[in-house]
């Protein structure tokens, strides 16, 4: 089966406004900043580059898979679409020729209706993201005080010093730094201020892909501390799990996506250079990459780190 090529549909997600670009089904918007501009056109080069080696030589030897995906299909700025077609994965319309059914949805809180489309077939052995129907912040620290035993989130009527008010809707990229104590405002959730800077001029994010509740790689994400919360990074690097984790850390990283039930997505952890601990601050389960700040070579590299786990991931479950 040949990989999925390049379908220009996606482009009905998009509207251009004034200001930016809007995907018409979150309300995020990508302004018209230089550095944007630049970074959405490095991304085209990417998966253009994907799709032309993918053509000319199959990243993934051996049988391939057919996947659905539900409610929506994602576009080419998605991690998943990068690494279906390099795990030698197909996506189908049809829901009988899945090997595989992918709820695909960007909203925080979703509904999947199962019943409408596994009627008209045997449901496949393999359903990703099935169970992973919340990615709020306020359930993201709910889930992460649950399973690795101390908090992120804050009281602010009580909590004394700094803390980070943000949106409690996923992608908004609207936190700030607040003074406490103070009254909450509604639709905003309130956490510690952690200390993710080695150097005290940039800060460090560990966006860890997770597959099966495994984590293949981490993209290192540096940006100026007086930008932390902007959705941009002037350096990114590619390095092992184990340099950043330790074995226990990595264990309660994977019960942690059990308890979220995310399959397949991406993880935003800090840690915290006051306590040594580390903090899941984000759960994104239509993650977007790999990131255009990190080198071509290493873009590939990291494809093919995920696209072979991915791939092992659905066939183990299929066979």
């Amino acid at each position: 089966m040949k990989p999925a090529l390049f379908n220009p549909g996606w482009l009905g997600e998009l509207r251009l406004e004034k200001k930016g670009i809007r995907v018409k089904k979150t309300g995020a918007l990508v302004g018209w900043e230089w550095g944007n501009l630049i970074a959405v056109g490095r991304s085209i080069i990417t998966q253009t580059m994907i799709r032309t080696l993918n053509l000319v030589v199959q990243l993934a030897p051996g049988r391939s898979y057919r996947i659905k995906f539900l409610p929506m299909k994602p576009a080419p700025w998605y991690l998943i679409w990068a690494v279906v077609q390099a795990s030698k994965g197909g996506v189908t319309e049809d829901t009988h020729r899945a090997d595989v059914l992918f709820f695909f949805d960007d909203l925080t809180r979703s509904k999947h209706e199962l019943g409408a489309t596994l009627s008209e077939a045997l449901a496949p052995k393999l359903i990703i993201n099935q169970q992973c129907t919340d990615i709020s912040k306020s359930q993201v620290e709910q889930v992460f005080a649950r399973v690795f035993g101390y908090s992120l989130a804050i009281d602010p009527t009580i909590w004394q010093g700094k803390a980070v008010e943000k949106s409690d809707e996923n992608g908004a990229h609207d936190g700030r730094i607040v003074d406490c104590p103070r009254q909450p405002i509604a639709g905003k959730v309130y956490e510690r201020l952690l200390v993710n800077s080695d150097n005290g001029h940039t800060v460090l994010d560990y966006r860890s892909p997770t597959i099966g509740g495994e984590i293949p790689l981490v993209f290192i994400k540096e940006r100026p501390i007086n930008q932390r919360f902007a959705n941009f990074n002037t350096k990114v690097r590619l390095v092992k799990p184990a340099q950043l984790f330790s074995p226990e850390e990595l264990l309660l990283l994977s019960r942690f996506c059990r308890e979220m039930g995310l399959d397949f997505g991406g993880l935003d952890v800090l840690r915290n250079r006051e306590d040594g601990r580390i903090y899941v601050v984000d759960v994104n389960k239509t993650d977007m990459g790999p990131p255009t700040s990190l080198g071509f070579v290493d873009q590939f590299r990291a494809l093919r780190i995920l696209a072979a786990a991915f791939r092992k991931f659905v066939l183990l479950r299929l066979t």
